[in-house]
């Protein structure tokens, strides 16, 4: 499976969980939208750069807004992931285009996807936690815990992308 695919299967996987959590819960207007979006958002991945963080956005809002009103947790987080496929995969497409004749690109894509399927691992594996894992912070600790995951993500995607 190329990257192309795997960016028009996540694209529909992340509308698909989304849309069908907020139908699930009688949100029919919302879903409806939700398809509209997510159908443009596919036909505008080979056309627009910008469409796939647009995409990130809208569903990663969704996502939000349905664990806020208590939807099916796996559907929206698996429909949050899927969106973060399809934007990283987009905006790797966007740089192996760039890239030039003599550089192998089935050795770049293959690190790139393991180095995908470790974040995904990862990012998932801390989201079954918290659905087991209780703890309590006061503000000062939880900003502060804030902080050091948005700084530890900058590190890691520092080294990431210089190793591509």
């Amino acid at each position: 499976m190329t990257t192309i695919a795997g960016l028009y299967i996540c694209t529909l996987l992340s509308t698909a969980m989304i849309a069908a959590g907020f139908y699930g819960a009688g949100m029919i207007n919302q879903t409806f939208g939700l398809v509209v979006f997510g159908l443009a958002w596919m036909a505008g991945q080979h056309k627009w750069i910008w469409i796939a963080s647009l995409g990130l956005g809208v569903m990663t809002l969704a996502a939000v807004i349905g664990l806020l009103y208590h939807l099916p947790a796996p559907l929206m987080i698996g429909g949050f992931l899927c969106a973060f496929i399809a934007w990283d995969l987009s905006d790797f497409n966007s740089r192996v285009k760039l890239a030039s004749k003599d550089d192998d690109h089935g050795r770049l894509t293959q690190l790139h996807i393991l180095r995908l399927g470790m974040v995904i691992g990862v990012g998932f594996g801390v989201a079954v936690l918290t659905r087991y894992i209780r703890v309590r912070f006061n503000f000062e600790i939880a900003a502060l815990l804030i902080l050091a995951g948005v700084w530890g993500l900058s590190v890691l995607v520092g080294r990431l992308r210089r190793g591509e």
